[in-house]
């Protein structure tokens, strides 16, 4: 009788919460906050300046200028975002301040011609401008990852090796079968 008396005390104060507990909304409130200072830190981004990076943008960007050495005064206007893109991201570093502002002079004439419809103007700076960045045609080549004709991941293995698998079917990467 003792044991039923003793395991029922025990029963009915298991289940009554002291007072000296906080309420539901207090608790989940402190765990958040306590959470968020734990966990909030802050991002340390370093511009990611990689070599990656600037062949990249050498790839995508600068060939997009390129091919604006003999367009009209209106693609011109259409892609002056290639050429802010080109110097930001090939350009990155203070070594090459003063070439970023040779082309940023150079762009801004190349626009500037362009507005006017003078063609030939433009077309004369677009093509100063690929001289001094030292500007090619990379996305289209044989070798190029960043090709935006492909059909494929851009983080996928370099296209040489992918064409050397295909075979025959090499063009599938290119153009979509029918």
């Amino acid at each position: 009788m003792m044991a039923l008396a003793v395991g029922a005390t025990l029963f009915s104060s298991a289940f009554v919460p002291p007072q000296s507990l906080v309420s539901r909304r207090e608790m989940v409130q402190g765990a958040l906050s306590a959470a968020a200072v734990g966990f909030a830190a802050p991002a340390f981004a370093d511009g990611a300046t990689s070599k990656a990076t600037l062949d990249r943008s050498r790839a995508i960007y600068g060939s997009r200028v390129a091919r604006l050495a003999t367009a009209d005064a209106a693609t011109i206007l259409e892609e002056k975002n290639a050429m802010t893109l080109f110097i930001s991201g090939a350009y990155r570093s203070a070594a090459d301040k003063s070439t970023k502002a040779e082309l940023a002079k150079l762009q801004k004439q190349a626009l500037a011609s362009a507005k006017a419809g003078d063609s030939s103007a433009a077309q004369a700076a677009v093509k100063q401008f690929v001289k001094v960045g030292n500007i090619e045609i990379l996305d289209t080549t044989e070798d190029a990852i960043f090709n935006p004709k492909q059909r494929r991941n851009a983080g996928a293995p370099p296209t040489s090796e992918i064409v050397a698998q295909m075979g025959t079917q090499s063009f599938a990467l290119y153009q979509p079968l029918k």
